[in-house]
Order: C-alpha cells, then structure tokens, then sequence
C-alpha cells in the first residue's frame, strides 16, 4: 500500500511540476507577446501597424518600414472603447516596465546571439503553413511553392529548422505573411482601435488575424495546453526581446502614453494604407 501512495504520489509531483513550470513560462511569455505588439507597431522588423495596400489586391510585405520620426496627432478619431482600452494599456504599460523589459534585456545578456538566431529559425520553420495558407488565399502560388521548399530544404538539411540553408546556399529569402494581410487584400478596413491585455495595440482586423494564424500554426496541434501557450508565447519572447528596451525610449516622448501609442498604431495604419 505504501509503494502504491508514493508511485501516485511520484506521478503527482511530476505532473503537478511540469504544469507548474508550463503555467511559469506562460505567465512570463504572454507578457513578452505584449511587448512584441508594441515593439512592432512603430516600425522596424515585425510591423503590425498595417499592410501596404497600394500594391493591391495583394501586398507581399509589410516589413520594410522605416520608424517614423513625428507622430501625426489623431483629434477627432473615434474611440469607442477608450475608457476599457485605457484600462488594459495601464495593466500592459507596468507590466512591461517592471517585469517584461527587465527580464528580455537578462535574455539577451545570458543567450549566446547563435543560439537565439537558431531558435529563431526553428520557430519561423515549424510556422510555414502559416505563410503557405495565406499566400495562397492571396493568389501567390509562388511564395507559396518558395515557402514549401524552404521547409523541406529547412526541415532536412538545416535540421529541423535550427540553421537555413536555404537562404544562404539557395537564395531562398523568407516571404512571411498572415491572414491580416490577405484581408487587406480582399478590402477589409482595420475596424476599431483595441488594447489587447499583453499584446498591446490592436485592431478588429488584426485580432482576427491572429485567430486564424493560430489555428494554421502546427504548435496548436503539437501540445497540450498549458504548454502550448507556453511555447508560443516563448516564441513572441525570444522574437522580439532584443526590441523590448525601445518601448521605454518611445514612451519617455509622450506626456498622454496612451494617446501616443494610440496615434502611432493609426498612424501606422494610415501610412501603410496609402503605401
């Protein structure tokens, strides 16, 4: 009877730790997604600010803008959510100051920038069929046919995604995507401004978007939760923690933080609308 107690016992604690680490790294990952919005809606690598439209129906990157240096003020625009969106962005504002920025610049200091570059690479890799789906929804068969030999290639000679040989022997670029830039393409507006808890600035057009990735993503079928959330918030982090300290330079330019978070996610909207 006693090395019956202490075997479930044993299953116990080792189920009990596994979910206990998972919902850690959860916790702490979300709030790196946070980051990663706001990092992403001023410009640079990452952009979410909105997709180039002039090159409809469909654009092939918003990547490549450039950080703006004024912000263009916003008076009269219409904000139908403010007092709830003020509210999250004051619970997003602290968390980033004094839990997620913190612990991203001790990321970068303690991991070695080979290692990050291939963690990077293996995320980017298992999510081809994100880019794949969407590009093909966008009528690109050709990033698409790129996207599934850059996998193969990835998957076999780069092992398992860690390295990328496929850009570096065979000129393959990365041509990412997601399903806000194919509803772009078929004239869908942004909607209204959102605060999304942790993940920062948002629209309706964009929060779709990051529904439908989810479900394209091959992480959302490959665990269980609370380790799947754990990995995919662990994959915003390691993304976009060498970004996190310029949140902190954006928001020392501000008298109202929201208001100029707020007028640089639709100023980014704006300008890539007309791009």
């Amino acid at each position: 009877m006693n090395d019956r107690l202490q075997r479930n016992f044993c299953l116990f604690s080792n189920q009990s730790g596994k979910r206990l680490l998972a919902s850690f790294l959860l916790f702490i990952c979300l709030l790196a997604s946070g980051c990663a919005a706001l990092n992403s809606d001023h410009g640079g690598e990452g952009i979410k600010a909105g997709v180039p439209a002039g090159r409809l129906p469909f654009p092939s990157s918003r990547r490549d803008a450039a950080i703006e240096p004024t912000v263009v003020s916003y008076p009269d625009y219409r904000d139908p959510l403010i007092r709830m969106n003020r509210a999250i962005f004051s619970f997003n504002d602290a968390t980033y100051r004094y839990l997620l920025i913190p612990l991203a610049k001790s990321y970068m200091r303690v991991i070695p920038a080979s290692v990050h570059k291939s963690v990077g690479n293996f995320f980017y890799n298992i999510k081809m069929p994100v880019y794949a789906v969407n590009h093909l929804l966008q009528l690109e068969p050709e990033p698409m046919g790129r996207n599934l030999l850059r996998f193969g290639i990835n998957t076999t000679v780069g092992l398992l995604g860690l390295f990328d040989p496929a850009r570096e022997r065979w000129g393959l670029e990365r041509e990412e995507t997601d399903f806000e830039e194919t509803l772009t393409g078929y004239g869908a507006g942004y909607g209204i401004y959102l605060v999304l808890p942790f993940f920062g600035p948002s629209d309706l057009r964009n929060g779709t978007s990051m529904v439908v990735d989810y479900f394209l993503d091959p992480i959302s079928y490959l665990a269980g939760n609370p380790e799947r959330t754990a990995i995919k918030g662990y994959d915003n982090f390691q993304e976009y923690a060498p970004e996190a300290d310029q949140y902190e330079t954006i928001r020392r330019k501000s008298e109202d933080p929201y208001i100029f978070f707020r007028n640089l996610y639709l100023q980014g909207v704006q300008r890539d609308a007309d791009y």
